[in-house]
């Protein structure tokens, strides 16, 4: 039979497989903290919850049509979405290698190195054309040449770019063929789930094959608070972690981190740091993100790019589906630094302002992007109807954001220095811009906080040396925003 097998300390059971009634339900705990964080939260200076609010709830007629019921999960049915990511993790890690050896062909210089978030950026563009996947992580085209001039960029000639993005679409497209035949493989060997407490982490593995992921205890907990009120509406999870139950929990967990791990590019999940989120939900209203996955966001309801695994923790679907159209209600977008994704995502905050306007309804949204002025977005929120003041902007080494590697880090790594200056925005309906009032004060109070998650490097050259690997990367050369 299918076993959970637990890793016990000196208690009879890790508090993250006990009920939320046994330990704070928004995963809010001491043990796993920094010493300082856990004087804070045991004399409750720091009471509110350090990595999401869950005090942040909207109604049905806000989220519309996207808020849809999400079906529960059979054992069988979360171990076989498990098995599937697990395949599709060891496809997209061999994809990534090819193109890494086709862009060092490609190059007129013998550095051998691939230029940074190459494949994360191919993607990003892939992801928004309606037959730009072939499977999930695996492009099925090039959109406009984009990956072809990123190796152009990258001292390949115009002929050799162009054939290295073909090779590089056929191989993606192979890998999905190898992974939809195993789809239907009986995996014999994987009959459990193997959840192991090490220190303030907690890893996860499908028997004994390899990798296995990982997550910070308060990130479990946070996840499992999602899981009881988007998949169970409410109920807990039993204290026995061998329950049919508790083990679908636990694949639906490992299904969620190993395809984030297989995305890669954590500065793309990077969110804004829950200080100024904080001054959003209290002064703006704001309860909803545009941009975000189960990891990283800040309130129980938001949208994400994965509606097949990101569901079963609450999440609305993609910014960019037809069901997700609110008329009303304060959101904060931050949408991947990618010039195509903010773009596309920009024309669509227009289209939802003018519908909302029409209908005389209250909708705001606060827009975080770089500033990055030569391209069209910028241009295209700079001409906004709905602009309420003019934007800000934070210089890059003053502010930081929330690591898209976040749940994967100890605690006091959780933030990083930003790459960029940071541009934000803040676009209303009439309606909203009398519920809502965006004056000096509130402007002054987003952009002071956002300097409190610089983290523990000064600026993005330490931040490279700390986390980019040495080979396979370079920064001799990095991507170019592309004027779109």
């Amino acid at each position: 039979q299918s076993r959970i097998k637990i890793a016990h300390d000196s208690f009879v059971m890790p508090w993250w497989g006990q009920s939320p009634g046994v330990m704070p339900w928004w995963g809010h705990h001491t043990r796993g903290l920094s010493k300082s964080n856990k004087d804070r939260a045991r004399s409750g200076t720091d009471a509110r919850p350090r990595i999401w609010d869950p005090r942040a709830k909207v109604s049905s007629e806000v989220c519309g049509a996207a808020r849809a019921t999400v079906t529960q999960l059979t054992l069988a049915d979360a171990r076989r979405a498990a098995v599937d990511e697990y395949n599709l993790h060891k496809q997209v890690k061999r994809t990534r290698s090819e193109l890494a050896r086709i862009a060092a062909c490609a190059q007129s210089s013998d550095t051998g190195q691939t230029p940074l978030l190459l494949y994360e950026r191919w993607l990003a563009r892939a992801s928004l054309a309606s037959d730009g996947l072939t499977a999930p992580l695996l492009p099925n085209i090039d959109p406009e040449g984009g990956l072809a001039k990123d190796l152009a960029r990258h001292g390949a000639s115009v002929d050799a770019s162009t054939r290295a993005a073909s090779e590089a679409v056929s191989k993606s497209r192979e890998a999905a063929a190898r992974w939809r035949s195993r789809r239907d493989a009986v995996e014999n060997d994987v009959v459990d789930i193997a959840v192991q407490e090490r220190g303030a982490f907690i890893t996860l593995q499908l028997g004994t094959l390899k990798p296995y992921v990982k997550i910070t205890k308060m990130h479990l907990g946070k996840l499992r608070a999602l899981y009881c009120r988007a998949s169970r509406r409410g109920k807990p999870l039993p204290d026995d972690s061998s329950s049919s139950e508790y083990k679908t929990f636990a694949f639906c967990v490992f299904a969620l981190l190993t395809r984030y791990d297989s995305l890669g590019g954590a500065g793309y999940q990077a969110a804004l740091g829950e200080h100024a989120f904080d001054v959003l939900y209290e002064k703006l209203g704001v309860c909803v993100e545009c941009f975000a996955s189960p990891l990283n966001c800040r309130y129980g309801t938001f949208c994400s790019q994965f509606e097949d695994v990101d569901a079963h923790f609450g999440s609305l679907g993609s910014f960019f589906s037809n069901a997700f159209a609110p008329i009303e209600g304060s959101f904060e977008m931050n949408p991947p630094f990618v010039p195509e994704t903010m773009l596309l995502a920009v024309e669509k905050l227009e289209r939802l302002l003018r519908h909302a306007e029409k209908e005389n309804k209250a909708l705001s949204f606060v827009v975080i992007v770089p500033a990055w002025s030569d391209c069209r977005y910028w241009r295209a929120l700079e001409q906004s109807a709905f602009l309420r003041c003019e934007r800000d902007i934070v210089n890059a080494e003053d502010h930081g954001f929330c690591d898209g590697s976040q749940h994967s880090r100890p605690s006091h790594e959780r933030h990083r220095v930003s790459s960029y200056d940071t541009g934000v925005w803040y676009l209303q309906t009439s309606m909203a811009a009398k519920k809502w009032v965006v004056n000096d004060q509130v402007r002054r109070l987003v952009c002071e906080t956002m300097k409190k998650a610089r983290g523990s490097v000064k600026n993005v050259k330490e931040l490279e040396k700390r986390y980019r690997p040495e080979k396979g990367a370079t920064t001799a050369h990095p991507i170019k925003k592309t004027k779109l």
